[in-house]
């Protein structure tokens, strides 16, 4: 049996800021579960699917798998009737799995959530700082060509603008929230404002203190 309740930080964050680069030191430095694309396959085989079957409908709201399925299910009136090759999972049925799965993860292991609306999914729950990483588009689109090996400067602008597009849709549809809402997070990080290492160090800095009240209330004698 746990002496403590599970600690999760979740990290919204955009294309680029290094949100999931921090969220990687802090599981590191802490010996924390970092989920990321984890959630991803998970509900992948939850839904008898393959993880790069999902990838496509990943925070989007648009009926991607609705046009996808209609593709294959409905040719010209005399075309013979072709099966649909994916099960039809949709969006909001992806949200749901995802959703299960990191309230799972959070009531089983002290954790490090990056993306997936993990501010939204577990709000309310006890024990669990959220945290928004953002960055200046300059930044962001420089990052993205040196991580991904984007080849030139307009097509690592076009995955920043159409991340940001997807990402915004996304928590406007399944949250109700605007995405840079600051309200639902415990700190707003700046990486092209203070850097990196700076933004993992105030985050370390917070989780430690997090860590710190529980190990103290956890063997707080009772009166």
């Amino acid at each position: 049996m746990r002496e403590r309740p599970t600690i999760v930080l979740t990290i919204s964050r955009q294309l680029g800021s290094g949100g999931s680069s921090i969220g990687q030191a802090i599981a590191n430095r802490f010996g924390l579960r970092y989920a990321d694309r984890e959630i991803l396959k998970q509900a992948a085989a939850a839904a008898g699917l393959q993880e790069g079957d999902l990838i496509p409908s990943e925070e989007r709201t648009t009926g991607f798998w609705e046009s996808l399925l209609h593709s294959y299910s409905m040719g010209a009136p005399e075309a013979a009737f072709v099966p649909p090759p994916l099960p039809p999972v949709y969006a909001a049925d992806l949200f749901k799995l995802e959703s299960l799965i990191i309230r799972e993860i959070a009531e089983s292991f002290d954790a490090v959530i990056v993306g997936r609306a993990g501010f939204h999914v577990l709000a309310g729950r006890p024990n669990v700082t959220n945290i928004r990483v953002h960055a200046d588009r300059a930044f962001r689109v420089k990052r993205v060509m040196e991580v991904y090996g984007t080849a030139s400067v307009k097509e690592a602008e076009g995955q920043v603008d159409r991340s940001d597009r997807q990402r915004a849709q996304f928590i406007k549809s399944f949250t109700g929230r605007n995405w840079d809402d600051a309200s639902p997070f415990d700190l707003c990080i700046s990486t092209s404002s203070v850097g990196l290492e700076t933004a993992t160090e105030v985050v370390a800095a917070l989780v430690e203190s997090v860590l710190g009240r529980q190990w103290r209330g956890a063997h707080t004698p009772a009166v």
